[in-house]
């Protein structure tokens, strides 16, 4: 039995059988972006294939597995497959209007918010009326960051991806952020 479906993310996974081994193969092309890892999707969760590595002019990825194993992890019979931006490469430039800073660079007026700012590593940020605003890359598989501000977060996408938006006074405070992104009064 061999499938081949569309991958989340751009793509495409095919898994085959031989015996009770199940065999998959993810590709995905190579946008230089960073680096991506892929997943197997079933009725019961998702199973990590691994990272995927440049072969050909693509990224790819083969793994082995037992159909067992598989079920027991929630992933048999396989219903589809994801590739996720893991890791952004240094060089990529910043979406128009903002700029990428490391987290400990952060102006927050708060310890614990510098400490905790300092632990997300890149993000980017932009100054608008005297008020910084901070936009972090969202993954659902990932701690959410900055757990204090939590009720402060705002989700959104910028350039097609995922972020959370946390905007703060010129002296690095939280303020709360209406949904279509302005501060509230």
């Amino acid at each position: 039995m061999e499938q081949k479906v569309p991958m989340e993310g751009g793509g495409a996974l095919r898994v085959w059988t031989e015996g009770l081994r199940v065999r998959a193969e993810a590709r995905r092309p190579d946008d230089g972006l960073g680096l991506y890892k892929a997943y197997l999707k079933g009725p019961g969760g998702e199973l990590l294939l691994g990272t995927m590595a440049p072969e050909g002019g693509e990224l790819r990825i083969r793994r082995t597995f037992s159909q067992d194993e598989l079920h027991r992890r929630g992933a048999w019979p396989v219903t589809g497959g994801a590739a996720q931006l893991y890791l952004l490469f240094q060089g990529e430039r910043p979406p128009a209007g903002w700029e990428q800073v490391e987290g400990s660079g952060l102006p927050l007026g708060e310890a614990a918010l510098r400490q905790g700012a300092a632990a997300l590593g890149r993000v980017l940020c932009r100054r608008q009326s005297g008020r910084l605003q901070v936009a972090v890359p969202f993954r659902t598989d990932r701690p959410f960051p900055l757990p204090a501000l939590f009720c402060l977060a705002r989700l959104g996408e910028l350039e097609g991806r995922p972020h959370l938006f946390f905007l703060f006074d010129a002296g690095g405070w939280p303020l709360v952020q209406r949904a279509e992104g302005g501060p509230r009064r």
